[in-house]
């Protein structure tokens, strides 16, 4: 199966409207690609973008090409997927915050969507003597998970200039939805990004026997109370231990805003997290108090 970088993963990057949009360019690469089916020739042009933008420094549109001449290059070539391991970790490697950020969650979303469609290679396989760092065929499942979580992590490691990068920077090229109140910072649509990673309770094989479980009450606890608490565990690799943490640093990076929206989102978004995930024996009961009391406490914002 070969390693698609699709380009739908192309939520977000740097733009400004002062900035070369190669609007030309990039309406001749999608008619080769789509009308025409010469992906070589669009596989050119996109260098040539690629190039152009890199020289301006137009963060924007390096990205956009890199996921493009990645999507390209697995089209036309099994090998295709090594080359793109290298192109992706070389542009993480050299650029500049937040596109450094961005990167890291579209490697994340990459690798992970290339776990998820050759999940069945990597059952039973432990870590083998033919391992190559630069070859993802030959890793084990939790080899490779924790690349993944490597990436996610990574992608919101800088919490402080994500929380204050607003989204309206990245409109030419983000896919835009109803709900921009709900994701109003860079950091709340990478953390929900790596969220989708962290709930995600089939990724490793392998689990200790400290396995951390959700059975503390205080994960269903009221927003103010749940940012402050300590979850208590020796598996701190653990996917949900990790989302649990996020989910405290995005609550508690909205807690005082005086629109909720994006508070309510993300308090909900936790409880249904902690109930679908949860141990605890009354885990329903908890669910509910707490739901009403959000509703209860936000009746002027919901």
């Amino acid at each position: 199966m070969k390693f698609l970088f699709s380009v739908s993963l192309l939520l977000l990057a740097m733009a400004t409207t002062a900035q070369n949009q190669y609007t030309k360019e990039w309406k001749r690469i999608d008619s080769l690609i789509n009308k025409s089916g010469l992906v070589n020739t669009a596989l050119k042009e996109v260098n040539a973008v690629y190039a152009s933008a890199k020289k301006e420094n137009n963060d924007v549109q390096v990205i956009k090409a890199l996921v493009f001449r990645m999507s390209l290059n697995d089209a036309l070539s099994d090998s295709g997927r090594y080359e793109n391991i290298a192109l992706l970790d070389k542009e993480i490697a050299s650029a500049k915050e937040p596109a450094r950020s961005i990167l890291n969650s579209i490697a994340g979303s990459s690798y992970w969507q290339y776990l998820q469609m050759n999940r069945w290679q990597f059952y039973n396989r432990s870590t083998t003597k033919g391992y190559d760092n630069k070859d993802i065929s030959t890793w084990s499942i939790d080899q490779l998970n924790e690349r993944i979580a490597s990436y996610f992590e990574k992608s919101i490691a800088d919490p402080k200039l994500l929380q204050s990068t607003s989204l309206e920077r990245f409109d030419p090229i983000i896919i835009k939805g109803n709900a921009r109140n709900l994701r109003p910072k860079l950091y709340d649509l990478l953390a929900f990004r790596a969220l989708d990673y962290f709930k995600n309770d089939q990724a490793y094989v392998s689990k200790p026997a400290y396995q951390f479980e959700i059975n503390d009450a205080e994960a269903f606890a009221e927003a103010a109370t749940f940012v402050k608490h300590k979850f208590v565990t020796s598996d701190t690799v653990s996917n949900h231990y990790k989302a649990l943490k996020i989910y405290q640093r995005i609550i508690a990076f909205h807690l005082d805003d005086q629109k909720k929206d994006a508070l309510i989102d993300a308090d909900i978004d936790r409880l249904q997290f902690a109930r679908n995930f949860g141990t605890h024996a009354d885990k329903d009961e908890l669910y509910k108090s707490a739901l009403e009391k959000v509703i209860a406490g936000n009746k002027n914002d919901a």
